[in-house]
């Protein structure tokens, strides 16, 4: 097994393939239900009729889940840094998923977000390219079909990307971390697809992973940051207008080193974000509880597989507890590549991680509900292969709770609200606040949107 390393992306060769089909694991804890995936299956990134490592799409980073083709199920779309392109595997609503459309992309694709970034129904896609210095914008022209690439100039290195409403106009804006430019770069989006002039805000440290959330006690979404370089997590202040506000140190020291990937979520049920990061290098995920006021507090750390690189939320035992899962790129001494779990207690502390086997190199993971049965599944994305392993959840599902109350306190608040509307348009995914998907559809959908602000006004039903 080799390694090359730049800068904080891993391309991993390894010396051997790896199963199809590996085994269950399931793990349960107390006052906890049953934590249950079936084996991962693997599914080839095509082209249909592609001869693996010739001509197959390769190397995926990171990927996204909307409903490209309008038929009402879950689709995947992968950035796939081996070969320039991204592909769209379709969903069948039972868990599968087939190859579909190839768009060509530039410029080596490192990160990838889909929203409505126009007026059509129709979800896009933006990627980040790390050799080009741009994103990409494929816009959708109507059920599996997209428009030749679009390019904007970002910083140097952009790697993640982030799609969310930075000014409060209901219009998709675009962020970017670019990890040798040192800076974080912004585009509002136009309402039609384009984008807007480029800002950026100098972010010292190696910016690397992106997420957006209402950190603070203001009406604006914020940006937390990775910073690979230093070992810290950096809080970019949003200031209403699409600009952002950085005071040049770090809001918390990370315990491990080498941090990627970052997700928010409200992990103590407080009514503050926390957040919780990959840290590459010490087989972590560090959890940091927030302060309400942009800082963290000091990062506990929780094993899992060999070489995280990113992390994902949702309640994967159905006990409406939000969980953490991340994909890891070396796995464990059983396998090649892990997908670990991290089943949350409620207080912001969880359980030790249990591992499930995918291919080697999984890198990138995104967690959807591909079946309907309102249990997020999980899916890797397998950098050193021409794969995505899927594992599809197999537990008990969550009992209905009030539409919109993602921290299960009986009340439906602003902040969980500003969540829905941010999931509705596709820059937030639906695992990060199921009580929104009341009909299980995997989407957030307007009439979700409606009983959850009548639920925020009068209450939420009596169970």
């Amino acid at each position: 097994m080799n390694e090359v390393r730049k800068r904080g992306v891993s391309v991993l060769r390894w010396g051997s393939g790896s199963l199809l089909l590996m085994g269950m694991a399931v793990g349960v804890y107390a006052d906890s239900k049953p934590l249950s995936f079936a084996p991962s299956v693997s599914v080839s990134l095509g082209p249909s009729g592609c001869a693996q490592d010739t001509t197959c799409s390769e190397g995926p980073v990171d990927s996204t889940a909307a409903d490209f083709n309008n038929d009402g199920k879950l689709d995947i779309a992968t950035a796939n840094n081996g070969s320039d392109d991204v592909t769209i595997l379709y969903g069948d609503g039972h868990g599968g998923l087939t190859s579909g459309l190839t768009l060509t992309a530039n410029g080596g694709p490192a990160g990838i977000a889909s929203g409505l970034l126009n007026n059509d129904q129709f979800p896009d896609i933006v990627i980040s390219e790390e050799q080009a210095n741009k994103i990409g914008v494929f816009l959708s022209t109507g059920a599996s079909t997209f428009a030749p690439e679009v390019e904007y100039d970002m910083g140097n290195s952009p790697e993640g990307v982030v799609l969310a409403d930075f000014n409060n106009d209901s219009k998709l804006d675009v962020a970017t971390a670019d990890l040798f430019g040192e800076t974080v770069s912004v585009r509002l989006g136009n309402g039609d697809g384009t984008f807007g002039d480029l800002k950026q805000v100098s972010v010292t440290g190696g910016p690397q992973g992106l997420a957006a959330g209402k950190l603070d006690s203001g009406d604006t979404l914020d940006l937390a940051v990775t910073l690979y370089d230093i070992s810290a997590l950096g809080t970019l202040t949003g200031n209403g207008d699409g600009t952002f506000m950085y005071a040049g140190t770090a809001s918390a020291a990370i315990t491990d080193d080498s941090p990627r990937g970052v997700v928010l979520a409200d992990f103590n049920h407080d009514g503050k974000l926390d957040a919780a990061v990959a840290t590459e290098s010490f087989d972590t995920v560090d959890i940091l509880l927030g302060n309400g006021d942009g800082t963290f507090q000091t990062a506990v750390p929780y094993g899992v597989g060999g070489f995280p690189e990113s992390v994902v939320v949702g309640d994967f035992n159905g006990d409406n507890i939000t969980d953490v899962a991340s994909a890891d790129s070396f796995g464990n001494d059983e396998f090649d590549g892990t997908v670990s779990v991290l089943v949350g207690n409620g207080n912001g502390t969880f359980a030790d991680s249990v591992q499930f086997g995918v291919d080697s190199g999984a890198f990138g993971l995104t967690a959807a509900d591909l079946n309907g049965d309102r249990l997020p599944d999980l899916v890797s994305d397998n950098i050193d292969g021409t794969t995505v392993s899927v594992l599809l959840n197999t537990g008990t599902p969550p009992t209905p709770s009030c539409v919109g109350d993602c921290s299960g306190d009986g009340t439906v608040s602003i902040n969980e609200l500003i969540l829905g509307v941010n999931m509705a348009l596709g820059s937030i995914p639906v695992s990060a606040c199921p009580a929104f998907d009341e009909n299980g559809s995997g989407m957030v959908v307007i009439n979700e949107l409606v009983a959850a602000v009548n639920n925020a006004l009068n209450g939420c039903p009596s169970a």
